[in-house]
């Protein structure tokens, strides 16, 4: 895979996710993925990880200041509890 088609990717789920903030602070947002390529694999990629973002992604992306941030077993395991409670 090209690295063309991963910052596709990347860019498909950082507009996702920037699109659910929009909607959670009622603005206006995109809810079909917009055209980010003419180029149609690209544009598959893009919206495959459009698609792909999940709610406990959302969540997590939403509530950023809720999650523990640390590398150890008890925090990493406090953000997945944090993830399914929401």
């Amino acid at each position: 895979m090209g690295k063309n088609w991963e910052f596709s990717k990347q860019q498909g789920r950082k507009q996702r996710l920037n699109a659910e903030l929009a909607a959670h602070n009622k603005l206006a947002h995109d809810t079909e993925p917009p055209l980010f390529s003419h180029c149609g694999t690209m544009q598959y990629y893009f919206e495959r990880a459009w698609h792909n973002v999940s709610q406990c992604d959302i969540n997590l992306h939403l509530n950023q200041h809720l999650v523990p941030s640390g590398t150890d077993r008890q925090s990493k395991l406090r953000s997945l509890r944090t993830c399914h409670s929401l």
